[in-house]
């Protein structure tokens, strides 16, 4: 049975609610990787060794320490260690390319880079040695080494964690003590779809204050559940690392998505949330082994970042038997989800829209040109205020400063209409919103449409350059097995259920969406693929 409304204190630093759950439960599971299984009084003993390590190598409140992983255990480790010490946690991507990475270590500046030589077949100590040569890096380790390796100027992890002999508990101690809540702990890189990639700086309080609101309104209190998010993204590290550990559970680590594996470890393990992107259950629900797995001890099913399609959510209802579905509203710069179902909400509210505010974490929609909040029914931008918001945009003021109002909100870019039950509809983005023959054109509501044909998995739909109604929409479809329908039957389809000027342009089937690796479609990647037709 999940209760809604749990007490869970709101405490100082991240890393605290290791202390608080070791001091109820020491032997409780807290991290699981394979056959590592750490419980919480490990866990913070771990921490503690890697964190008077890092004081030992001379890293120093401010500074920006890197880890290059998939979502592995020892991610989250060195997560807490750096944070736990007033440092800033930044995650790379083993999928990123080198320009890409290059990119990311010039604009940080990370003192140590902290990485993998090998992972899931792939080396990269090439790759690793050549971001090393920036100026600011200092050190590079390799985890989980024991030995130098050859021809190398990394540090073995053996060596690494030697120097902790030198910082006795009593240092650590106090070094942790001076650390604030609203400083900042983590730095994540926006995806950077409307330029260069950008690094929010998000605090200690930020991820402390929107998880426990979380854990409280999604019933996340003591849940079991999966990470194989890429661990340079809010999802991984505040969505399902910091959440789960804030309400006393158990993170199981996955290197990446694998829906055979995700659907054994849920079985095999009791696993109790069913959390992830739609697609992901998408995928999961058209795999081999969907049919054969037992999920049945899944109690809630939790989304976000995009529609759940109805026939998906009926599916995994029926085959989980789970009483309770939530979805919600976040974004990177508010750190964690700012709007929230209730839990026992209808199919048809949790497809539809994206819950309600919660009092605690103030939210607005905000009619820009008439500068007033707007009515029921009235599409708006959603704009959010308060102190759990991210600190800044790194060394970027200016954008900084315009991400804000001038009495303080924050401007998401996204528009949505409050309905009069006091639910939201999200509507899309104002960067993915585009103009034909003069209307406001929305992709999401197209998709939907789309989506709600028999015949069709999943769709995405992007706006393209046209010379005569200024753009237009190209719509990608995933048609379920044994299904066959063109591009004159979905164009039918919409025109049923769409006013004409929303109708998409060009229909494409395709077996697969392109995915970004938090497993959202890539819309970027789409929109070429549509511009090189065009």
């Amino acid at each position: 049975m999940i209760e809604s409304r749990l007490s869970v204190p709101v405490l100082r630093l991240i890393s605290d609610y290791v202390d608080h759950y070791a001091a109820i439960d020491p032997d409780r599971e807290c991290l699981i990787f394979g056959t590592q299984r750490l419980s919480y009084a490990e866990t913070r003993g771990h921490i503690d060794r890697m964190a008077q390590a890092l004081i030992a190598s001379g890293v120093e409140p401010g500074d920006r320490v890197a880890f290059f992983s998939t979502s592995r255990l020892e991610f989250w480790l060195h997560f807490l260690a750096v944070t736990d010490i007033g440092a800033i946690w930044l995650g790379l991507n083993p999928k990123y390319t080198q320009a890409e990475l290059e990119y990311l270590i010039k604009d940080a500046e990370p003192r140590m880079i902290f990485a993998f030589p090998e992972l899931l077949g792939n080396t990269y100590t090439i790759v690793l040695e050549a971001l090393a040569c920036h100026e600011s890096v200092q050190e590079l380790v390799w985890v989980g080494e024991d030995e130098p390796i050859k021809e190398s100027n990394g540090t073995a992890w053996s060596d690494f964690s030697a120097r902790a002999d030198s910082i006795d508990l009593t240092s650590l101690e106090k070094r942790r003590a001076a650390v604030e809540t609203m400083d900042p702990a983590f730095m994540v890189y926006t995806s950077g779809s409307t330029g260069k990639p950008k690094g929010t700086l998000l605090t200690h309080y930020g991820q402390i204050f929107t998880g426990v609101v979380g854990v409280e309104r999604k019933g996340l209190r003591e849940r079991r559940m999966i990470c194989n998010l890429p661990i340079n993204h809010v999802g991984a590290v505040g969505d399902i690392c910091a959440r789960t550990m804030i309400g006393g559970g158990t993170i199981f680590f996955h290197e990446e998505f694998d829906p055979a594996l995700m659907m054994a470890d849920i079985e095999t393990e009791r696993l109790d949330v069913f959390a992830a992107p739609p697609t992901i259950f998408q995928i999961c629900m058209n795999h081999a082994d969907f049919a054969s797995r037992d999920l049945s001890s899944v109690e809630l099913l939790a989304w976000g970042g995009a529609a759940m399609p109805l026939d998906v959510l009926r599916t995994f209802r029926e085959k989980t038997g789970a009483r309770f579905c939530t979805v919600g509203y976040g974004m990177t710069e508010t750190v964690g989800g700012v709007t929230f179902s209730e839990l026992e909400d209808t199919n048809e509210r949790l497809v539809e829209t994206i819950g309600t505010p919660d009092k605690r974490l103030p939210l607005r929609i905000w009619l820009n040109d008439q500068e007033r909040e707007a009515a029921i029914g009235e599409e708006g931008e959603i704009q959010v205020c308060g102190n759990f918001l991210m600190k800044a945009y790194w060394r970027r003021p200016q954008d900084t400063a315009e991400a804000f109002t001038k009495d303080g909100w924050m401007h998401t870019g996204d528009l949505a209409k409050l309905r009069s039950d006091g639910h939201i509809l999200f509507t899309g983005r104002l960067s993915q919103m585009f103009k034909s023959g003069g209307y406001n054109v929305y992709p999401v509501e197209i998709e939907l449409c789309l989506q709600e044909h028999p015949d069709v998995d999943i769709a995405a739909v992007v706006g393209v350059a046209d010379p005569i109604y200024q753009e237009v929409g190209y719509a990608y479809v995933v048609l379920l097995e044994n299904c066959n329908l063109d591009e004159t039957a979905l164009r039918a389809w919409c025109k049923q259920g769409l006013a004409n000027y929303k109708v998409p342009k060009r229909f494409t089937v395709v077996r697969e969406l392109p995915l970004l690796p938090i497993g959202k479609v890539d819309k970027v990647r789409l929109m070429e693929l549509a511009s090189a037709k065009n």
